[in-house]
């Protein structure tokens, strides 16, 4: 045997040792059109396809794995194949250990994306896949399934698990900076009219705004804030320990309105109100945003017949502010012109008005003349001649028309003896002391008669001044003589004796009464 058969011999022994599957670490000696010629460390060359590297040259140190032995002893490898049993392993325990690789979308299915993993393929199904997914674009995957079958290597993988780690980091970091007191905007994600809204707080953090947060005021309606998908700045109320989510509110984002009008209230002040609630007790009126007052039912209108809606916008008084126990009574009714100095001004002294009597209270009536305007009527102006009784003049509930006297306090002065011609001006002028005149009997009393007048005024015929056995009744003319004559007192004395008949009473008088004047005598006659 020659020296070279010996040599060969000897390397085919050792290619012997080279076992199928064994990963070598070989370098390029030789590039062709078919093949890469590699230096394995044995006397033997081996041999790679030169489609597997199209870019290697002479020098490269590179890794393959041994498929074979050639018939003519040289060994076969793959980098291929090695670097898919590398890559492979690589995969595996990225699968095992959860990391994340980087991938590109290759295009899209029915049921997802498939994504390439250097040069692997891997399903990627929508429910795992993120926001904004296009071919071509790069994305940041973990591989939730790992199977290596004869056909090769299958993954599904998914980008949400990246996301929602991204997005667990990103709210740690958030929260570690937040204090109560911070301002924050969030973007509204949802409206509950029963609860409040919720915020995504820059895409992670979800916080909580509740209706009671919403404003100082009294409308806590979410809708009226704030509209799905509408960004808000909102100040940190509280930070659960969990930090699932935080509380935030709306209102804080104002100054407490109380304090910040309890300098520019004052008791009297009139200022514009809105009613946002009635009750039996009253009327809950906002002067302003966050700041309510109340007005008691006695102070809502003067005739307790408000015609007021929820809504309306009315003008009160302030009766008492107390800005630390956020207590402020208003009125209604005092903010409003009196109704009855306007009453009194479209119907003044002189005016006829029409009006219901209400009650009568001892010596005067009180009668309704509308729009909770109150009219009263004194038994004085009731009629010319005294009535005993303002009962004998009016009734309650009968409707009466009446002069317009004056302004008295709160109420109308009304009368009604001004509707007519006042008497005694026509007796002054048309009767005089001494006159007879022909009048008729009205009334018998104990003390005399009363004689009707024509005008209306009645006469007192004392009992001192009818002739003895003279008897008086109603409805007989009788003629008298005027004695004595006082309009301002609404008195007319009357006598029916003969003036022989009172020279001799004089006479008979003077002579029992010597010392007394013509008008004591006088007084003693009449009994007055």
């Amino acid at each position: 045997m020659g020296e070279f058969e010996r040599l060969l011999e000897k390397s085919l022994e050792e290619a012997r040792d080279i076992k199928r599957g064994e990963v070598i670490r070989c370098k390029v000696i030789k590039v062709d059109d078919r093949n890469i010629y590699v230096d394995i460390g044995y006397k033997v060359e081996g041999i790679i396809p030169r489609e597997e590297i199209p870019n290697a040259k002479e020098g490269d140190e590179i890794k393959a794995v041994v498929t074979k032995i050639s018939r003519g002893g040289s060994p076969i490898l793959s980098y291929r194949r090695y670097m898919e049993e590398k890559y492979v392993h690589f995969l595996r325990s990225a699968y095992e250990r959860g990391r994340f690789l980087t991938g590109k979308v290759r295009g899209k299915t029915d049921e997802g994306y498939i994504v390439d993993i250097n040069g692997i393929p891997a399903f990627m199904p929508f429910s795992e896949a993120g926001r904004k997914i296009r071919e071509g674009s790069r994305v940041v995957v973990k591989v939730i399934e790992f199977q290596s079958t004869k056909e090769g290597i299958k993954l599904k993988v998914s980008q949400r698990a990246y996301l929602v780690q991204q997005e667990k980091r990103k709210k740690e970091r958030l929260l570690g900076k937040l204090k109560v007191g911070d301002v924050v905007e969030g973007r509204v994600i949802k409206i509950d009219p029963e609860k409040g809204i919720t915020l995504l707080i820059q895409g992670v953090l979800r916080a909580f705004l509740p209706k009671e947060e919403l404003s100082w005021g009294r409308d806590k309606n979410p809708y009226n804030y704030a509209e799905i998908d509408e960004k808000l700045r909102v100040k940190v109320k509280r930070i659960p320990k969990d930090g699932e989510f935080i509380f935030v509110s709306l209102r804080d984002m104002k100054e407490n309105p109380w304090e910040k009008v309890k300098e520019k209230i004052n008791r009297g002040d009139l200022l514009s109100a809105r009613i946002v609630e009635f009750s039996d007790r009253g009327i809950i009126v906002e002067v302003q945003e966050g700041v309510e007052g109340f007005v008691p039912k006695e102070e809502i209108s003067y005739d307790k017949s408000p015609n007021y809606k929820k809504g309306s916008e009315v003008k009160v008084k302030v009766l008492e502010f107390e800005p630390s126990r956020k207590r402020l009574i208003l009125s209604i009714k005092r903010a409003l012109p009196k109704p009855w100095e306007e009453f009194f001004k479209e119907h003044p002294s002189g005016s006829k008005v029409k009006g219901k009597v209400e009650r009568i209270e001892g010596a005067k009536a009180l009668v309704d003349l509308g729009n909770g305007v109150k009219g009263l009527i004194h038994r004085s102006d009731l009629s010319w001649i005294k009535p005993g009784r303002v009962e004998d003049v009016l009734k309650e509930g009968e409707e009466r028309e009446f002069a317009v006297l004056a302004l008295e306090g709160r109420f109308i002065k009304l009368g009604l003896k001004q509707l007519t011609p006042n008497p005694w001006e026509l007796i002054r002028q048309k009767y005089s002391v001494g006159q007879k005149v022909m009048l008729k009997v009205k009334s018998s009393h104990p003390f005399g008669v009363f004689l009707e007048f024509p005008e209306g005024a009645d006469g007192l015929l004392p009992l001192s001044e009818i002739p003895k056995g003279v008897e008086l009744k109603e409805g007989m003319q009788v003629e008298a003589k005027i004695l004595e004559i006082s309009p301002e007192e609404g008195r007319i004395t009357l006598s029916m004796k003969e003036e022989k008949e009172e020279r001799r009473e004089e006479a008979i008088t003077t002579g029992s009464e010597s010392g007394f004047t013509l008008g004591d005598i006088l007084k003693k006659k009449m009994k007055l």
